[in-house]
């Protein structure tokens, strides 16, 4: 992991066995031993499989994202 240890429980369902990539400003990946995590800033947690697979392909369209870009919460 990076600097930070990072604690999750069910690590399985956040396991991506591929480097996510989404164009969402609010999207971060993180390098973890043997797998990646995606993490969402404006939620500020860490994303499911399923999640990441929408953030990936609907990033213009997250509610999430709409919020922070309107309130800049983020």
């Amino acid at each position: 992991m990076s600097s930070e240890e990072v604690r999750i429980a069910f690590p399985r369902i956040y396991e991506l066995h591929y480097k996510p990539n989404s164009n969402c400003e609010f999207f971060q990946e993180v390098e973890a031993t043997g797998f990646y995590l995606a993490k969402c800033k404006v939620l500020e947690r860490f994303l499911i499989r399923d999640f990441v697979a929408k953030c990936e392909r609907y990033w213009k369209d997250c509610p999430f994202r709409k919020m922070a870009l309107k309130t800049g919460i983020a």
